[in-house]
C-alpha cells in the first residue's frame, strides 16, 4: 500500500473520531451555550436584533438539548486503526525513502535559532522574579482563607496515594499469579542481554570527558591557588550560612534524632507483636554475610590473578601518589582537638567511661567472659604457634631502645 493510502486512511479515522466527539451530548451542550452566549453579546439590550436572533437562539436550545452516548467502543476502535495507520505510513515511507541528508535537519534548526530571540527570553525569564512572588502570594492569601478545602485537598491526595497502591498491586498481580520463575526471569532480563555495551561505554567515556573538562577548566580559573568550583561555593556558602538560624538548625537535628528514635521503637513494637518477621530476618543473616564475604573474596581475587607487572606499576604509583604528609597532619589535627577537648573537660574521660562502667551489669559481664575468652583461645590456639613469636619478636624490638636507655641512665 503507498503512502498516500495510509494518509488517506489517518484522515477518515480522525475524522470519524472528531465527528463523535462533536456529536456528543457534552460537546453539543457546549457548543450550545457559546453559540448562545456569542447571541447574546451581539444583541445586547437592541429589540431589534433580539427578535432578529430569536429563531438563531431556539436552534441554539435545541443543539444543546440533553442526549445520548454511543458507547459501542467505536472510537476506541478508531483510535487503535489511527494509531496502526500512523506506524504504517512510517514504515512504509522508511522502506523507500533514503535517509534525510544531514543539512535537512540543520537547517530546520538554523531557521529556529536564527528566528529566536533568547536574549528578550532571557529578559522575561529574569523579569518574571516579582510578578510571579506576587502571584503565589496572592494565590496564597486567598487559597489559606478556607481551611476546609485545604483539608479537602489533602484527603483527596491520601484518597489518590492509596488508590495508586492498590493500583499498583492489582498490575502486579499477573506476574504473582500467572508468570513462571523462568519466564519471568527471562522476560526482565533480556533487557540486560539487549544492551549494546558499546554503547555504554561510549556514554561513560563522554560523561568522564565531561567531568575531566569541566575540573581542567575549574583548575585553569582558580583564584588564590583555589580551583574555581572551591571559589563559587565558598561564595553561595557564605551568603547562605549568615541566613540560617543556628538554634533552628539545632532543634531540626535533635528532631529528626528523635523521629529516627520513634521509628526504631515503633518498629520494635510492631516486631514484638510479629516475632516471625524478626525470625525470618535473624534466620537470613548467616547466608547473606556468606554472600557478602564470597563477593569481597571475588573481588580479592581479581587482584591476586592480576599479572605481576601491572600490580607493581598500579601499587607504585598509588604510594607515590600517598600524601603521608597529610596523614601526619590529620593525626596531628586530631591530637590538638582532642587535647582542647581535655582542656574544656578535663574530666570527660572519666565522667563518661565511669558513667557506661558503673551502669554496666559487671555479672553479666563476668558470666559472658567466663565462656567467651575460652571460647576464643580455642578458637585462635592453632595460630598462636604462627604469629606469638613474631609479636614478641616485635616487642622486644620496639622495646629493646628503650631498656638500653634506661640502663644508662642507671
Amino acid at each position: 500500500m503507498k503512502s498516500t493510502d495510509h494518509q488517506a486512511a489517518c484522515n477518515k479515522a480522525l475524522a470519524r473520531i472528531i465527528g463523535r466527539i462533536m456529536r456528543s451530548s457534552g460537546s453539543k451542550t457546549m457548543i450550545a451555550e457559546i453559540a448562545k452566549e456569542s447571541i447574546g453579546n451581539w444583541a445586547k439590550d437592541s429589540i431589534l436584533k433580539k427578535k432578529i436572533v430569536a429563531p438563531a437562539l431556539w436552534a441554539a436550545s435545541r443543539l444543546g438539548k440533553p442526549g445520548t452516548d454511543g458507547q459501542d467502543g467505536s472510537t476506541a476502535a478508531d483510535v487503535g486503526t489511527l494509531l496502526t495507520e500512523l506506524a504504517r505510513k512510517v514504515n512504509a515511507a522508511r522502506a523507500v525513502e533514503q535517509p534525510c541528508p544531514a543539512g535537512t535537519n540543520g537547517a530546520s534548526i538554523d531557521a529556529f535559532l536564527r528566528n529566536t530571540d533568547f536574549g528578550e527570553i532571557l529578559e522575561m525569564v529574569e523579569g518574571a522574579d516579582p510578578h510571579v512572588i506576587d502571584g503565589i502570594r496572592a494565590f496564597n492569601e486567598q487559597f489559606w482563607k478556607y481551611p476546609a478545602k485545604v483539608g479537602t485537598l489533602t484527603m483527596a491526595a491520601n484518597a489518590l496515594l492509596n488508590t495508586f497502591i492498590k493500583a499498583t498491586c492489582e498490575a502486579l498481580k499477573p506476574i504473582d499469579e500467572q508468570f513462571s520463575p523462568d519466564l519471568l526471569a527471562d522476560l526482565l532480563l533480556s533487557t540486560v542481554r539487549e544492551i549494546k555495551g558499546t554503547n555504554v561505554a561510549m556514554l561513560v567515556n563522554t560523561v568522564c570527558e565531561l567531568i575531566r573538562r569541566i575540573h581542567t577548566g575549574s583548575l585553569r580559573l582558580g583564584k588564590g591557588g583555589r580551583p574555581l568550583f572551591q571559589v563559587y561555593l565558598a561564595g553561595l556558602l557564605n551568603d547562605c550560612f549568615p541566613v540560617i538560624k543556628p538554634d533552628l538548625l539545632k532543634k531540626a537535628r535533635i528532631a529528626l534524632a528523635e523521629d529516627t528514635e520513634a521509628y526504631a521503637n515503633a518498629l520494635s513494637d510492631a516486631v514484638k507483636s510479629n516475632p516471625a518477621i524478626l525470625l525470618s530476618y535473624l534466620s537470613s543473616i548467616g547466608a547473606v554475610k556468606s554472600s557478602r564475604a564470597r563477593a569481597i573474596s571475588r573481588k580479592l581475587r581479581s587482584v591476586e590473578e592480576t599479572d605481576q607487572a601491572g600490580l607493581d606499576a598500579a601499587v607504585s604509583q598509588s604510594v607515590s601518589d600517598f600524601d603521608t604528609y597529610e596523614i601526619a597532619g590529620l593525626i596531628n589535627t586530631v591530637c590538638s582537638v582532642l587535647e582542647r577537648i581535655h582542656q574544656a573537660r578535663p574530666d570527660i574521660v572519666t565522667s563518661l567511661a565511669g558513667g557506661i562502667v558503673d551502669s554496666v551489669d559487671t555479672e553479666q559481664v563476668k558470666r559472658i567472659c567466663a565462656w567467651l575468652i575460652p571460647d576464643l583461645v580455642d578458637a585462635i590456639r592453632p595460630l598462636v604457634p604462627v604469629i606469638l613469636p613474631e609479636i614478641i619478636r616485635g616487642f622486644n624490638d620496639l622495646t629493646s631502645p628503650l631498656s638500653a636507655a634506661a640502663g644508662g641512665e642507671q
